[in-house]
């Protein structure tokens, strides 16, 4: 397994031990720990998914296919290509459920553990650093599907439960990997989308601190509020931080968008999605911290010719 060095926030740049900058480039490995239905192919949420899995399969069945299906999907063949692309970073996204049954809150799983622990070796054997993402938490802390929601109400928000436990999972990851290089840091709360946004600020300074009470080195990569586009909540950034923008132009995901042309009742070209993009990012640029993309996704005219003369190139 190559050695890979410890990664932290130098103004507004990574570093690594020796002062090099290091510029992370990847992916998200959407549709494994957490599952989510626009890349795997079926309607609904996660758990709803598992609960049709299980009364169509049987217990068993439903068992066998789950121990194929996680250990299958990201392989050590699939790590080795990525890293031939170029690749030195795969963000993690995870399911609490991996790590806490509802009916047993603060009985950490080991078999989580384990999964990670696969991911982080497979990526490392490779050169490539592993994001620690929590992708969908108890309570839910956004409206949509991808945080396994079926209410579109976040209630993570509304109850100290939630809040406790996501601070105890935390600890428990911050233990487990605190002495661990490969992994580059922690995503601890994808696309928050606090409705009133008093919650999240002091949630946010709650979790950093018990963090660090364990881990001091790894790098928190923190989402803002309102699916990772506003960072108003925060003042003065934290010690060795990166806030992470997540950058979908509209056009690019509603439905009959238009680009270039008039989605929503808004017109969009390449200016205003650039207008967006330093919108989004104000608070890093304001700050002098490195800007980092959790999320982006391309545009599609829905013109094969016309897409294909586009890919690779900024739209």
């Amino acid at each position: 397994m190559p050695d890979l060095p410890w990664i932290s926030v130098r103004g507004d740049r990574l570093v690594d031990d020796s002062g090099n900058v290091v510029v992370l480039g990847g992916f998200g490995l959407g549709g494994w720990m957490n599952m989510e239905n626009f890349i795997t192919g079926y309607p609904s949420t996660e758990s709803l998914q598992r609960k049709a899995l299980r009364h169509a399969l049987g217990e068993e069945g439903y068992r066998r296919f789950f121990t194929r299906f996680l250990d299958d999907f990201f392989g050590d063949d699939d790590a080795a290509y990525l890293a031939s692309l170029g690749v030195n970073a795969l963000r993690v996204p995870f399911n609490y459920r991996h790590f806490e049954d509802d009916d047993r809150p603060f009985e950490l799983i080991e078999d989580g553990f384990a999964l990670l622990d696969r991911v982080i070796r497979r990526c490392a054997d490779h050169g490539i650093y592993t994001i620690l993402d929590l992708h969908a938490l108890p309570g839910r802390q956004n409206q949509h599907w991808h945080s396994d929601n079926p209410t579109h109400w976040a209630e993570f928000w509304n109850h100290r439960h939630f809040q406790d436990r996501v601070v105890h999972l935390w600890e428990a990851i911050a233990h487990r990997y605190a002495d661990r290089p490969e992994v580059a840091g922690y995503n601890p709360i994808n696309e928050p989308a606090d409705a009133t946004g008093a919650v999240i600020g002091p949630f946010y300074q709650r979790l950093e601190r018990a963090i660090r009470a364990i881990d001091r080195r790894h790098v928190l990569f923190l989402d803002g509020n309102r699916y990772s586009t506003d960072f108003s909540m925060f003042t003065e950034p934290f010690d060795n931080t990166v806030y992470t923008a997540h950058d979908y132009a509209l056009p690019g995901i509603a439905r009959e968008g238009v680009y270039p042309g008039t989605t929503r009742g808004r017109f969009y070209d390449r200016d205003v999605v650039a207008e967006t993009f330093l919108r989004r990012t104000e608070f890093m640029r304001h700050t002098g911290t490195p800007i980092w993309i959790g999320e982006f996704g391309p545009i599609y005219t829905g013109e094969p010719e016309r897409d294909a003369s586009r890919s690779g190139s900024p739209v």
